[in-house]
């Protein structure tokens, strides 16, 4: 079925862009650690340049929690480098402890409203491309697809109460297939279409960190042979 189609491409572009963000500030880390002697620089550089889509990521969680009523705490939008293993995760929110099905939705802000800012960036990016935007405008609305598609990605404290509102949701749909309810082939299409630009937008996003990736490993390459020291 086309839409199984379209959802199993849709998965396998989430897990490349989590794959490229993770490689993408390990090029950045090593090539301040060759020039530094420290972490920090590339990671504070990394944050500064992911910025607008971690205030994003944040609030989202936020007006989530709120309109959940679950209670918010200090909300931060860097990382604290001192910490080890914190280096991919640029903010926080603090929420208090709720029912797994709250937890999962909050922890799924982010990643919804991600892909809706993406939707409307790839629809202006396709309007401007052919010259109708100037080029400073689609610099800004290619840096905003980098920077939300890095930002959108679930944290592993995020998907905390996932299993378990995976596993009724599967339940749910095994019976209701057993059942005889399906969707409307109208329904299937709508999805299909909308799951299609997804597709091509995620891939888009995965493009530009591409070159993004190759452009810090020429410099980290070019650094190591200057220097004669390597990243291991």
């Amino acid at each position: 079925m086309p839409v199984i189609y379209s959802l199993s491409i849709f998965v396998f572009l989430i897990a490349v862009l989590a794959a490229l963000r993770s490689r993408l500030v390990y090029e950045l880390s090593g090539t301040s650690l060759l020039l530094f002697g420290s972490t920090r620089p590339g990671i504070t550089l990394y944050s500064i340049f992911f910025l607008p889509g971690t205030i994003i990521h944040e609030l989202s969680h936020w007006v989530v929690a709120e309109i959940l009523q679950v209670r918010t705490g200090e909300i931060t939008i860097f990382p604290d480098i001192e910490a080890k293993n914190q280096t991919q995760r640029l903010g926080s929110v603090a929420t208090e402890r709720s029912d797994p099905l709250r937890g999962f939705l909050i922890g799924l802000a982010p990643f919804v409203t991600g892909l809706g800012i993406l939707v409307v960036l790839g629809k202006l990016l396709a309007d401007g491309w052919g010259g109708n935007f100037p080029l400073w405008q689609l610099g800004l609305i290619i840096y905003g697809i980098i920077v939300v598609g890095n930002s959108m990605m679930i944290s592993k404290e995020d998907r905390r109460t996932w299993p378990i509102i995976i596993i009724l949701l599967l339940l749910i749909i095994i019976i209701v297939y057993r059942l005889g309810y399906l969707p409307s082939p109208g329904i299937i299409s709508s999805l299909t279409s909308v799951l299609q630009i997804l597709n091509l937008i995620l891939g888009v996003t995965a493009g530009l960190n591409l070159v993004m990736i190759g452009g810090s490993y020429g410099i980290r390459r070019l650094i190591e042979k200057l220097t004669k020291r390597r990243i291991v």
